[in-house]
C-alpha cells in the first residue's frame, strides 16, 4: 500500500494493496480480524509517514528516541480505521460466506471510514487510497463528480473483486462459485478499469476544449528555497526579501498579471508599518503586477488579547492591499494544541506547537478578475475548503505552503499530489508556491504544466484561464455518495439479524446425517 504513494509511485499496486489482508481476515471472526487491521495500519502509515519523527525532533528541539513515541502515537490513531474495516470484513464473513454484495459493502465501509478519518479530531485526510491514481490523469477525472471518497470506493471494489478472482483461480472455490463466475469477475475488473479510463480520456479532451472559452491570466509562482532554520532570524529578514525580489524581478519581463509567493514568505507581521512592509509595498509598484504572499498575521480578542494567524495578503499592482486571507484549518499540534484544557498539558512535552487562531473567511481575494480562492499549507489536502471558495466565486485556486519542513523526504510530493485532485475536484487552476518546492501548475484536468525541483531557488509561469462553471462535486458534495455507503454497510446486518435460527429439534430425536437445516442464509 505504501509503495502506491510517493515518492515511490507505483500506482498499479493499489489494485492489489488491501488483497492481502481480505484473504487473511475473510472468515476469521471480527477479533482476530481487527487485530490483523490495526497491523496493516501500524506498518502502511509507519512507513508512509516515516519523515514526521525527524522533522519534529529536528525542529521541536527533541532527541530523535522521544519523537519515535510521538510518531508511534499518531500511527496507532490512525491504523484503527483499517482495524475498524477488517473487524467488520471479519464479523460480516465469519461463517465463511462470501455473499455477491460484498464489494459493495466493503468498498462502502472503507469509504466511509475514510470520510471520518478526515473529519475526526480535527481531521488528518492524508493519502486517501485514491490520491495513489494522481499520476495516470485519465483515471481521476470522476473526481468531479464524487472527490477522492467515489474514487476510493472504486480501488476497494477493484481490490475485492480481485481477490473473488484469485480464489477462482487458485482453486479455493467459495460456494462452488466455479470458472463461470471466474469470468464474470474478469470482466468486471476490466470493465471497471477500462470504463474509468475511458470517461477520464473524454472528459480531459471536454475541459481543455472548453477551457479557451474562459479569459486568460499570465500568472508566476516564486520558490526562493529560504532554509527553515534561517526564515525566522532577524538578520535574515532583509535578506529574504531581497532573494524574492530578484526572482520576482526575472519573472515580470514576462508581464505576469500576479506574481505568488509561498506561505509566510515575509518572515514578519505585514500589518505593522515597519520598513520591511514598505519594501514589500514597493516591490508590488516596482514589478507592476498583482502579489499574493504569506505573512504571519494578529488580531485582539474581545478581551484585548493577540490571536496570532497565519495569513495571506493580495496587494494590487498599485501597491494597495486588496484583501487577507487566514489560514481556517490549522496543524493540530503544529500550529496549535486542539481541544483546549484537555491537551493543554502537552504544551510543556511539544514545546515547538504554535498558538494560531483559525481565521473564518473562506471567500476568495479579489483584484479586478482575479478571485483567487487561497489555502495555505495543510488546507490543500481538505477537499471541502476548496469547494467552498470556488462557491464563493473563485475562479482559480493558489496553493501557498513551506515544506522545507521535511527535507529531502517523499512529504513534498505526497502533498503535492493531493493538490491536483483539488484542481480536477473543481476544475479550476492552480499555482502551487512553495518555498522550498514543489511549486507547479496544475491544470483543471490534472496534468502538471509546470513544475520546479525542490531546494533550488526558481521560479515558475504560466497561462491559466479564470473559470467559473461548477462541477457536480462543488454544487452537490459527497452527502449522497454517504449515504449510498451507509445503506450498503448497514444492509449486512440486517441480513445477519434477520436470518433464520437454527431449526429445533423435536423432542426425543435427532437429525441424520442427510437431515440439516439452514441456520444463516444471505
Amino acid at each position: 500500500m505504501t509503495v502506491s504513494f510517493p515518492p515511490f509511485s507505483i500506482f498499479p499496486a493499489i489494485a492489489i494493496a488491501i488483497v492481502p489482508l481480505i484473504e487473511a481476515a475473510w472468515g476469521r471472526g471480527w477479533p482476530y480480524a481487527g487485530r490483523l487491521g490495526f497491523l496493516t495500519g501500524m506498518v502502511h502509515f509507519g512507513t508512509l509517514l516515516w519523515w514526521i519523527s525527524p522533522t519534529i525532533s529536528r525542529f521541536g528541539d527533541l532527541p530523535l528516541w522521544a519523537a519515535w513515541p510521538i510518531f508511534g502515537l499518531l500511527v496507532c490513531y490512525l491504523a484503527v480505521y483499517p482495524a475498524i474495516w477488517s473487524a467488520l470484513l471479519g464479523y460480516w464473513t465469519s461463517d465463511r460466506s462470501c455473499p455477491l454484495y460484498l464489494p459493495l459493502v466493503l468498498a462502502s465501509a472503507w469509504t466511509i471510514l475514510e470520510w471520518i478519518r478526515g473529519q475526526a479530531l480535527t481531521g488528518l485526510p492524508w493519502d486517501y487510497l485514491a490520491y495513489a491514481l494522481e499520476p495516470v490523469p485519465p483515471l481521476i477525472q470522476t473526481a468531479e463528480i464524487w472527490g477522492p471518497y467515489g474514487l476510493t470506493f472504486f480501488v476497494v471494489s477493484v481490490n475485492v473483486l480481485i481477490w473473488q478472482l484469485w480464489r477462482q483461480i487458485s482453486g479455493l472455490r467459495d460456494q462452488n462459485l466455479g470458472l463461470r463466475k471466474g469470468l464474470v469477475l474478469l470482466v468486471l475488473v476490466m470493465g471497471c478499469i477500462s470504463g474509468l479510463w475511458y470517461y477520464g480520456r473524454w472528459r480531459m479532451a471536454e475541459i481543455d476544449r472548453s477551457d479557451a472559452r474562459f479569459p486568460a491570466a499570465k500568472i508566476a509562482a516564486i520558490q526562493a528555497a529560504i532554509p527553515q532554520d534561517k526564515k525566522w532570524d532577524p538578520a535574515f529578514q532583509l535578506k529574504t526579501i531581497k532573494t524574492y525580489y530578484r526572482l520576482s524581478l526575472e519573472a515580470a519581463k514576462a508581464s505576469p498579471d500576479l506574481i505568488v509567493w509561498p506561505e509566510t514568505a515575509t518572515p514578519f507581521y505585514f500589518q505593522d508599518r515597519s520598513p520591511l512592509r514598505k519594501d514589500v509595498l514597493s516591490i508590488a509598484k516596482r514589478l507592476d503586477t498583482a502579489l499574493l504572499f504569506g505573512s504571519p498575521a494578529y488580531r485582539f480578542d474581545t478581551a484585548g488579547n493577540p490571536e496570532y494567524l497565519n495569513s495571506a495578503y493580495l496587494l494590487g499592482r498599485d501597491g494597495t492591499v486588496a484583501g487577507r486571507y487566514d489560514k481556517r484549518h490549522l496543524v493540530p499540534f503544529g500550529e496549535y494544541l486542539p481541544w483546549g484544557w484537555i491537551t493543554a498539558w502537552a504544551q510543556e512535552f511539544l514545546p515547538w506547537t504554535g498558538q494560531f487562531s483559525p481565521g473564518t473567511k473562506s471567500g476568495p481575494l479579489s483584484w479586478h478578475n482575479l478571485h483567487v480562492g487561497v489555502l495555505i499549507c495543510f488546507e490543500s489536502i481538505f477537499p471541502n475548503l476548496s469547494r467552498e471558495t470556488v462557491q464563493k466565486g473563485a475562479n482559480f485556486l493558489a496553493v501557498l505552503t513551506n515544506d522545507a519542513w521535511f527535507g529531502h523526504t517523499g512529504a513534498a510530493e505526497q502533498h503535492e499530489a493531493m493538490a491536483v485532485f483539488r484542481a480536477v475536484e473543481t476544475r479550476r487552476w492552480i499555482i502551487r508556491a512553495a518555498n522550498t518546492g514543489i511549486s507547479s501548475l496544475i491544470s483543471p484536468w490534472g496534468t502538471g504544466i509546470a513544475e520546479t525541483p525542490i531546494f533550488k531557488p526558481c521560479y515558475i509561469e504560466g497561462i491559466i484561464h479564470l473559470r467559473n462553471d461548477h462541477t457536480p462535486f462543488v454544487k452537490y458534495g459527497v452527502s449522497w455518495l454517504l449515504l449510498f455507503c451507509l445503506f450498503w454497510v448497514i444492509t449486512p446486518f440486517f441480513i445477519l439479524f434477520s436470518s433464520p435460527s437454527p431449526c429445533p429439534l423435536p423432542e426425543g430425536e435427532g437429525l441424520g446425517e442427510e437431515e440439516h437445516c439452514i441456520a444463516r442464509t444471505y
